[in-house]
């Protein structure tokens, strides 16, 4: 029971330290976007959708007693909040952004406010909100879908960073591991479908080169 739990916290640890590492990479997207003072080039997407997953997570977290998936949350929610307000602030097409978050709005808010006011109880309410919070996590890790189909096209991994998809696949693992010492299948599925994916974008990088092939040139 005492290691049980030692190796609980162990795993707690690498992946909350691992997982906020992986937010604070939106900083870098910032901090380029602050430079240039536009967002051209730039989607808002990704901070949307993060902020998004953070929140139903961080509820999730709340419901089930959970203090790592609150720290975690808490901080990734914060972190998104920072970089949204940001792009914000440079972006030229005010408008545009106002109904993507309306958007983002009509996602969010109607699942807590279904948690908060007409859910029977919290296990309910927690298990609704898993199913929500791991949906969103599966939707995160496909992304790189398009790209990989990319890859497969060209046979060139010139698309693709390695060191996004070697933490990709060490935060996804990091997390499943978790999710089975603490019995939560929410955490589990989600995490094995993006460390398996993320074993298969890796894989690309072994079967394909980093640079196209040059093209055949034909000799006068």
């Amino acid at each position: 029971m005492f290691e049980d739990l030692s190796l609980v916290s162990v795993m707690s640890l690498l992946a909350t330290v691992c997982t906020v590492g992986q937010f604070l990479t939106g900083s870098v997207i910032a901090s380029k976007i602050t430079q240039k003072g536009s967002t051209t080039g730039v989607t808002v997407y990704p901070f949307l959708t993060a902020l998004i997953n953070c929140t139903f997570w961080l509820k999730y977290g709340v419901l089930v007693q959970d203090k790592t998936l609150v720290v975690v949350n808490s901080i990734g929610a914060l972190l998104q909040t920072s970089y949204l307000v940001v792009y914000y602030v440079y972006t030229k097409q005010k408008n545009t952004l106002h109904n993507q978050l309306l958007a983002g709005g009509a996602v969010l808010f109607p699942v807590l406010i279904y948690v908060k006011f007409f859910s029977p109880d919290d296990t309910v309410a927690a298990f609704h909100l898993g199913l929500m919070a791991s949906g969103c996590a599966v939707l995160m890790y496909g992304s790189p879908l398009a790209t990989m189909a990319e890859v497969l096209k060209t046979k060139c991994t010139e698309t693709m960073t390695p060191a996004l998809s070697v933490a990709n696949f060490v935060v996804s693992s990091e997390w499943y591991i978790y999710g089975r010492l603490v019995n939560d299948l929410f955490i589990q599925v989600p995490n094995l479908l993006g460390a398996l994916l993320g074993l298969i974008q890796l894989s690309l990088f072994v079967l394909y080169p980093r640079t196209p092939k040059a093209a055949n040139v034909n000799q006068a």
